[in-house]
């Protein structure tokens, strides 16, 4: 007969959790800390759910590909909370910042150590505990990957001490507790040898990057462009719920805007300052497989927004009408009251588009000289109260309001020359660009 579980020997023997028991607990625990993280972190959170999890029990911590997030279930489980979001956010800041496109052969184990410097620093500067272990030497805060890389290769015998808040306590003779790395190409820990024979390259023990795997293979630029576009669009909407972290608002402007077309930093400006609407009444049906019950985005809005055009004539007819198109589609996301001015010396139009109408269609007048006052005085003088401006002009004058306007201003500018306006924000418009949109 069998024996009881009541019987004391079995009340000391319990019985193991099946596999797929522990794959769904970190499944279960991944998809709380996202939760967690919407509300703490919203950029962590928005850019992880582009990813799909992947249980991989082969990888000794977790990594990513820019693709797929994946996870040894027995590493997630050992994990609090808060390790488990701090996971996370370090899995996303790297192809964030593209480290999987980048490698370009680099040793890959010296490549995740460099990239890990690079970012730890951010994620602790926003308040996030990462798993035990982890990389991080004041040294190289705002490096560059490459950078980071290099002097690595260089310095061997520099020894670089894990980073935790629990680092008196590591045992250096303990698998995945003691030191991660000893200085590059001169042999590793026992832990890191365990780790190396299992296929992992995570000398930080926070999640390693793995190259991206797309059909143009490694530095894709399509893949690097896409993850810069969600990247600005995750940093807008945490800015917009005042809960993105000072460094990363330096990282997406400083790192991401440079590379993004005309079309992107217009839309980047409007959206930006648009006020977003979500709902809790219809979940986001995108992440409902995930088990995350999300708020979904009702609309952005707007409540007036004014197009100025230069009407000069130093614009030409297809820059005009890019400039409507663009603004158009951007404006059927977030509706608002357009108000479209030209002016060369004084107003020489004005024409008002309510929420919904048909497409703009800039129809110049003018031609003579150049003066940017009259508008902001019809601005101010008729109470005007924009969410923001836009100025399509080739910026070849100085002619500006003595002071400075209390909303955002956008000068799109034609043309190589010009001045450099006292305020605002100047995004410039090339002269020849194919019309379609970038993929």
């Amino acid at each position: 007969m069998p024996k009881s579980w009541s019987e004391g020997e079995d009340k000391a023997s319990p019985i193991p959790e099946p596999a797929a028991s522990q794959q769904e607990g970190a499944g279960r625990k991944i998809a709380r800390a996202r939760v967690a993280l919407l509300l703490k972190h919203p950029f962590f959170a928005t850019l992880s759910l582009r990813m799909p999890l992947k249980v991989d029990p082969s990888c000794r911590t977790a990594w990513t590909n820019g693709r797929v997030m994946g996870f040894n279930p027995d590493y997630v489980n050992a994990l609090s909370p808060e390790q488990t979001e701090g996971l996370i956010a370090h899995l996303v800041m790297h192809p964030a910042c593209g480290h999987h496109l980048r490698r370009q052969g680099r040793d890959q184990q010296d490549w995740n150590r460099a990239c890990d410097y690079v970012i730890n620093g951010l994620l602790l500067d926003a308040g996030l505990r990462l798993p035990e272990g982890y990389l991080f030497l004041e040294q190289y805060r705002d490096a560059s990957a490459e950078a980071v890389y290099r002097q690595l290769r260089g310095e061997e015998n520099e020894e670089e001490e894990p980073v935790g808040e629990e680092e008196a306590e590591l045992d250096e003779e303990e698998p995945g507790k003691g030191e991660p790395d000893q200085g590059a190409g001169d042999g590793q820990g026992d832990g890191q040898a365990d780790a190396d024979e299992a296929g992992s390259f995570d000398p930080g023990f926070a999640g390693e990057v793995r190259d991206d795997p797309g059909e143009h293979g490694p530095g894709n630029p399509l893949q690097q462009i896409d993850w810069e576009r969600a990247m600005v669009q995750a940093a807008l909407n945490a800015r917009d719920a005042g809960l993105l972290p000072a460094g990363l608002e330096r990282l997406v402007t400083g790192a991401a805007a440079p590379r993004l077309s005309w079309r992107d930093l217009l839309q980047r400006f409007i959206l930006r300052n648009a006020r977003s609407d979500y709902s809790w009444v219809r979940p986001n049906r995108r992440h409902l497989h995930h088990q995350l019950y999300l708020p979904s985005l009702a609309n952005h809005q707007l409540g007036e927004i004014v197009l100025a055009v230069d009407t000069s004539g130093s614009i030409d007819e297809e820059q005009l009408q890019r400039f409507a198109a663009e603004a158009g589609t951007v404006l059927e996301q977030c509706p608002a009251t357009v108000h479209l001015l030209y002016c060369d010396l004084a107003i020489v139009r004005r024409e008002l588009f309510q929420p919904h109408e048909p497409s703009i269609l800039l129809k110049p007048k003018g031609g003579g000289g150049t003066d940017y006052r009259p508008v902001f005085t019809l601005i101010e003088r008729e109470g005007i109260q924009p969410d923001c401006l836009i100025y399509l002009t080739d910026l070849e004058c100085d002619l500006f309001p003595a002071r400075w306007p209390a909303y955002p201003v956008l000068w799109l500018k034609a043309g190589d020359g010009g001045m450099t306006p006292p305020f605002g924000e100047v995004v410039p418009l090339p002269a020849f660009e194919p019309l379609s949109p970038l993929p």
